[in-house]
């Protein structure tokens, strides 16, 4: 059951995780973060970090608990799950150069004058 629920939340990253870069490179900001726009880029690309190094770590594991697995359809369970998360990995580490380039403070748009 845990790993049902670790597979949903890793596909849940794999989906959420391009939405919020593209929102973040159009300049937004959430809401309940306390501080400036260049803090939550900050703390946004360490969360991405995190991720790229969890993803790894986690596709790594699922993979030598494949081959530890007795039970009949467990491995394939397990390296599913190993396959999401490198795919989770390779979405935050995208994530992260994207993000590489976006300033810390969003200019005016011409229409907006």
């Amino acid at each position: 059951m845990i790993e049902l629920i670790g597979i949903i939340c890793s596909l849940a990253i794999c989906i959420l995780t391009p939405i919020e870069v593209n929102k973040i490179r159009g300049g937004w900001v959430r809401k309940k973060f306390a501080g400036d726009r260049g803090k939550f880029l900050t703390a946004y690309r360490a969360q991405l970090k995190m991720l790229s190094v969890l993803g790894l770590f986690f596709g790594v594991l699922f993979i030598g608990l494949a081959f530890l697995e007795s039970e009949p359809g467990e491995p394939i369970v397990k390296l599913v799950a190993a396959v999401i998360w490198f795919a989770v990995s390779a979405i935050t580490f995208v994530g992260r150069r994207k993000l590489a380039d976006v300033p810390d403070t969003v200019s005016p748009s011409p229409s907006a004058n």
